[in-house]
């Protein structure tokens, strides 16, 4: 089957040259030359003969010039390659139709021997491109085949997905009203802000949990004229967590409450005997337990005593902050030393001063333009801005600069930060 060309240009003895030039292709049917005297004339004849591959095509002619047919050929025929025929001098033109999509130019006078081998060039690759859209209808044949089968698949597998996804749906509600009933008894556990409040006024909790349950939890009890007030951060979080929060809770409360125990340092030197007790650490080695943060306030005497299971206490006294550091292992958890014992530090409050207790929570948070941690050192900053302020303004402070420095990313642990005036 012969390559069809459209040859258009307006002169009349083009079609008599190129016959003659192209002669033993013509007569071995290996082409066949369609002519046009302008583009409207060579347009209506591509629409006629949708087999044409290659045009030949002069730039300037009457009633429609070459560049403009070129800009209409491929919504006729998208496979059609355009060969830009014109003279020497013309280059700008030529450019232009470069621009425009030609796929190569000849200019006059013409040299058969380059235009033979620019017409040969041309039409592998139109051939090259039918081959492609033949390769692509194939394969779309195939995935309508395929979309069919795996259709049909689908069904039969979305009627077995609906019935596990209702399995697992039930599940999950059963799970999260579990859930929720622990919350219950973890809120239920906490002190009330408002028994709080009572015995230190100006103080706030910003407690804001990752999950519905926390491992972070606080602590406070008034035994005449002390108070003992605590912030926990117990291994892991939401469920986890919360399980050992419970166990901080109780144990605390049989030490201070039950036993009388009110030296910060004795406190939490029976609070790590008796979680290592309670979950049976000799035995099983597990890393469970709790940080923690401590303080005993003699509101008679206008002392605090502080002792620290890797928490820090912070406080401002006269515009000046003072970070006390916690003792450097955690509360429970494996121990390699014979006997662990806290240290107690005493801090005077015949001054006014600002004191915070906190988890590693707030500081931890990844946020910002670079992803990164909060840090403590950012958090102390943040913490020497706002200490002057009414503790509800700091509160909300807190929230706001949390809220914006997370973005739309996750929350990744419990926070709890607990602040208080005397």
């Amino acid at each position: 089957m012969p390559t069809i060309l459209m040859v258009v240009d307006d002169e009349p003895d083009v079609q008599l040259l190129m016959k003659q030039k192209f002669r033993k292709q013509l007569r071995n049917h290996e082409y066949e030359f369609i002519f046009a005297a302008n583009g409207s004339e060579a347009l209506e004849k591509l629409k006629d003969n949708p087999n044409i591959d290659v045009i030949l095509c002069d730039v300037n002619m009457p009633e429609m010039d070459g560049i403009t047919l070129l800009s209409k050929t491929k919504v006729v025929n998208p496979t059609v390659q355009t060969v830009i025929v014109s003279a020497y001098g013309d280059m700008r033109n030529i450019r232009r139709a470069m621009n425009n999509g030609a796929f190569d130019f000849v200019t006059k006078p013409i040299n058969f021997n380059d235009l033979g081998a620019t017409i040969a060039k041309t039409i592998k690759h139109v051939q090259r491109l039918k081959e492609s859209i033949t390769e692509k209808e194939q394969l779309h044949q195939k995935l309508e085949r395929y979309s069919r089968d795996l259709e049909q698949t689908i069904e039969e597998r979305t009627n077995e997905i609906t019935v596990q996804k209702e399995i697992i749906e039930a599940k999950n509600q059963s799970i999260t009203e579990s859930i929720n009933y622990a919350k219950r008894i973890q809120d239920a556990a906490l002190p009330r802000v408002e028994e709080i409040k009572e015995s230190i006024p100006d103080s706030f909790i910003y407690f804001k949990p990752r999950d519905i349950v926390s491992g972070d939890f606080y602590w406070f009890v008034k035994e005449d004229n002390k108070i003992v007030v605590t912030a926990a951060d117990c291994t892991g979080h939401g469920v986890p967590g919360a399980f050992m929060s419970l166990i901080g809770n109780d144990l605390l409360n049989e030490i201070v409450t039950a036993r009388g125990v009110i030296e910060s340092d004795k406190i939490l030197n029976e609070l790590h005997n008796s979680v290592r007790k309670a979950l049976r650490q000799e035995e099983n080695r597990s890393r469970d337990g709790m940080d923690l943060a401590l303080c005993v306030i003699d509101l008679e005497n206008k002392k605090l005593q502080y002792s620290g299971a890797k928490n820090p206490l912070v406080y401002f006294k006269n515009g000046e902050m003072t970070v006390i550091k916690g003792d450097k292992y955690p509360i429970g958890g494996v121990q390699f030393q014979l006997d662990r014992n806290y240290i107690s530090h005493e801090v005077d409050l015949s001054e006014p001063i600002m004191l915070y207790l906190f988890s590693d929570g707030y500081q931890d948070q990844f946020g910002g333009e670079k992803s990164e941690k909060f840090m403590s050192k950012n958090f102390k900053i943040l913490l020497q801005e706002i200490h002057e302020k009414p503790v509800e303004e700091q509160k909300q402070i807190l929230d706001e600069k949390f809220k914006a420095w997370k973005g739309d990313r996750s929350q990744i642990d419990d926070i709890l930060v607990m602040g208080m005036r005397f």
